[in-house]
């Protein structure tokens, strides 16, 4: 009895169902986790620096979600304050702010 069936595809290569299918299911998981520890590193960081020199009143009015604008707006911030964040920092805070839903969080606890 054999508990996978092996199955022919073109080319003469053999592969087994089961396996593409695990493999794109942790595929799909280590994306999403990916995704989750970038926002919440986004959040960590604009409460632990960016607050510090200004509330989110300014962010929380802004409509626009374009990556671009977010990222150059958080690098116009760095050039006031050297050292702020480091350039993987500023991408980050870039992402977050850019993702109204992310950047909504903090605006309700403001």
């Amino acid at each position: 009895m054999k508990i996978e069936e092996i199955v022919m595809i073109p080319g003469g290569k053999r592969r087994r169902p089961c396996m593409a299918r695990v493999a794109l299911f942790f595929a799909t998981i280590m994306l999403f986790v990916v995704c989750l520890a970038q926002a919440g590193d986004g959040s960590a960081l604009i409460i632990e620096r960016c607050l510090g020199c200004h509330g989110m009143e300014k962010s929380c009015e802004v409509s626009t979600s374009d990556p671009d604008w977010w990222k150059q707006t958080v690098l116009r911030m760095v050039e006031y304050k050297t050292g702020l964040l480091s350039e993987n920092e500023a991408a980050q805070v870039a992402f977050f702010l850019a993702d109204k839903q992310q950047r909504t969080t903090l605006c309700s606890s403001n």
